[in-house]
């Protein structure tokens, strides 16, 4: 199965969040920019201490990206595994791990306007 398949991915941000916990009984669910949702932490937290193993499925995973906000849940920092990525030094840095990410591909698949 490709992959696009078992990922399920949101961008939060002002009315989402019933289509972000419609995706919770997916695959592999990413939340980005959980910092952009501020109100419906609460109901993400909810969602998370009320997953019903029977219910999701079997490789169900759930990933969350976020700014550092106060308005995040603790108990959904508490209980989960951390990934933090510091941005590059200085902006030379910074341009070429922006541009590594591209490749010939994705270049060649951009129409001038």
């Amino acid at each position: 199965m490709r992959f696009s398949k078992k990922l399920n991915s949101i961008s939060l941000g002002q009315g989402q969040g019933p289509r972000a916990e419609a995706m919770m009984r997916g695959k592999w669910v990413f939340f980005q920019n959980c910092h952009l949702s501020p109100s419906w932490m609460p109901t993400l937290e909810r969602l998370i201490e009320n997953i019903d193993s029977d219910k999701v499925h079997r490789d169900f995973r759930l990933w969350l990206t976020s700014m550092p906000s106060p308005k995040f849940p603790v108990p959904i920092l508490q209980n989960s595994s951390k990934m933090t990525v510091e941005p590059p030094r200085g902006i030379k840095a910074n341009l070429l791990k922006s541009y590594t990410g591209y490749n010939d591909d994705f270049l060649n698949s951009c129409t001038k306007t």
